[in-house]
């Protein structure tokens, strides 16, 4: 009978740790949607109408609702982490509204260490940024009211990483008849975004006589401006002209080589779409075909605003 007991008990804890995989890890594919760091105006802060010789306070709310950076290197791609020393990657402007009469309100904020969406935090990382002034008393000035115009422009670096599976064929055109595990279609097709603003939307690859080529598509899937990533903290958000916008810089590994890119970083998109030429040297050591990740790595500059006005009248 306690032999019988003791294997029940046995069987019971093998039981009991084989079936509790509670990881805190999710099933939600982070890497998917076409957003950055996204901004909102806190409600009713400052309200809609207030009154002069008083405190202002406008207070943003910012979210990043993209996959950059992770907290951990668990994508494999060792820059893309935070560090504890990280300070933010970004800053946000503030203008729009007449200085002399608002007096006191900084200019620009840094945008704090938020971390991207992941399997730990599939709804990315939030914080609030406050600007505050003081309205002065606009008696002195002889005005009524005044309608104050907020406009916040977040300038920020980010990075987009694109994974695609694809079919490496050292002898495509062979007329030898053999088994293949894969043949390479007219296109591959990347929806959805990849958990940024800006995204890989298609692959399209040819073997040539000594290397295979992988021509991939770039696009602007997001609300705001893609900004060389070099020149942000000098153009942006003041300075932005065509020399500075629509860059993006690409690379790349397959099948363990690393992307030779042409044109060469930065490429400059075309009214927010482009495309580049990556090759790798043909495999010589397989003969067969095989399937292996593709990963496109596009780090860029990326500016979006948002606007708010308040009435502000003359104290009765």
């Amino acid at each position: 009978m306690r032999k019988i007991i003791l294997i029940v008990l046995i069987f019971l804890l093998f039981f009991s740790f084989g079936c509790s995989p509670e990881t805190g890890e999710t099933d939600v594919d982070y890497r998917k949607g076409t957003h950055g760091i996204v901004m909102n105006f806190m409600t009713d802060i400052p309200p809609a109408t207030m009154y002069d010789n008083m405190p202002i306070d406008l207070i943003v709310e910012i979210r990043n609702k993209g996959a950059y950076p992770q907290p951990n290197p668990i994508t494999g791609w060792a820059i893309n982490v935070i560090s504890p020393t990280t300070k933010g990657i970004g800053t946000l402007y503030l203008s729009g509204f007449d200085n002399t009469l608002i007096m006191g309100m900084p200019k620009q904020m840094s945008i704090p260490k938020l971390e991207g969406k992941n399997p730990y935090n599939p709804e990315g990382g939030y914080d609030v940024v406050s600007f505050r002034g003081n309205i002065i008393n606009f008696d002195s000035r002889n005005i009524d009211s005044y309608n104050a115009n907020f406009l916040v422009t977040s300038c920020y670096n980010y990075e987009t990483i694109a994974s695609q599976t694809v079919c490496v064929d050292p002898e495509p055109y062979s007329t030898k008849e053999k088994t293949k595990v894969c043949i390479i279609p007219p296109s591959y097709s990347l929806s959805g975004g990849q958990g940024a603003p800006v995204a890989v939307t298609k692959i399209e690859e040819t073997v040539l006589s000594n290397k295979i080529q992988f021509k991939i598509y770039i696009k602007n899937l997001g609300d705001g401006k893609i900004i060389d990533k070099n020149r942000l903290n000098i153009d942006c958000p003041y300075s932005l002209d065509y020399t500075n916008l629509d860059k993006v810089y690409v690379s790349g590994r397959v099948s363990g080589y690393s992307l030779s890119c042409k044109p060469r970083n930065p490429i400059t998109l075309t009214k927010g779409v482009g495309s580049v030429i990556c090759t790798i040297p043909k495999p010589v050591m397989s003969k067969s075909a095989y399937t292996t990740p593709l990963q496109v790595k596009l780090e860029y500059g990326y500016s979006s605003s948002i606007q708010k006005s308040v009435e502000i009248l003359n104290t009765p």
